[in-house]
C-alpha cells in the first residue's frame, strides 16, 4: 500500500506549489498536474491490477501449502516484504523526493511557487522543470511495474514448486 501512498504524496506537494503558476505556456500549470495526475492514475491501475492477481495467487499457495490462519502471516511476509522490495520502496521514495525538491527548487535554483511571471527564460525553466518531473514521474511508474513483477514472480515460483509438507499434530 506504500506504493500507492507515494503517488499521493507527490500530488500533496506538488499541487500547492504549482496553484500560483500562470497558464501562459505549454509547461503552465495544467501540464505540471496533468503529469502527476496521469503517473497517478497509472500507479492507481497497476496497482489494482496487481494486488487483485497476487492476493489470487497467495490464497492459492496458502490452500496448496496447506497454511493455518495462525500461520499465513508469518508464512505470506517474504513475498511482500524481503531485501529487494525495500529497495524498490526506498527507489521510489527517493524519486519522490525529487519531487519535492523540485517544488522548493533545490535542484534547479528555481522554485515552482515562482514560476508565475512570464518571458522566455521562465518559460524555458518551467519547461525544463516539466521535463524533469515526467521523468521522475516514469521511473516511479516502471519501478513499481518492476516492483510488481518481481512480486508475482516469487508467488508464481512458489506456487509452481513442490508443497512444504507439514507434519501433522498427532506424529
Amino acid at each position: 500500500m506504500r506504493w500507492l501512498l507515494g503517488a499521493g504524496a507527490a500530488a500533496v506537494i506538488f499541487f500547492p506549489l504549482v496553484a500560483n503558476a500562470g497558464s501562459a505556456s505549454k509547461c503552465d500549470r495544467a501540464a505540471f498536474v496533468a503529469v502527476v495526475s496521469e503517473a497517478s492514475a497509472q500507479l492507481s491501475a497497476i496497482n489494482t491490477a496487481n494486488k487483485k492477481s497476487f492476493e489470487m495467487k497467495l490464497r492459492a499457495l496458502k490452500a496448496r501449502q496447506n497454511w493455518t490462519d495462525r500461520d499465513f502471516v508469518a508464512k505470506a511476509t517474504p513475498f511482500v516484504k524481503d531485501k529487494k522490495i525495500a529497495a524498490f520502496d526506498a527507489f521510489n521514495k527517493a524519486l519522490l523526493t525529487k519531487v519535492s525538491q523540485l517544488g522548493k527548487g533545490a535542484s534547479n535554483n528555481v522554485s515552482l511557487a515562482s514560476l508565475a511571471g512570464g518571458g522566455d527564460s521562465q518559460t524555458n525553466k518551467k519547461c525544463q522543470m516539466l521535463n524533469k518531473l515526467r521523468g521522475i514521474m516514469a521511473n516511479v511508474v516502471e519501478n513499481t511495474r518492476t516492483k510488481w513483477a518481481y512480486m508475482l514472480g516469487k508467488i508464481d515460483a512458489a506456487n509452481s514448486s513442490e508443497p512444504t509438507l507439514q507434519a501433522s499434530a498427532g506424529q
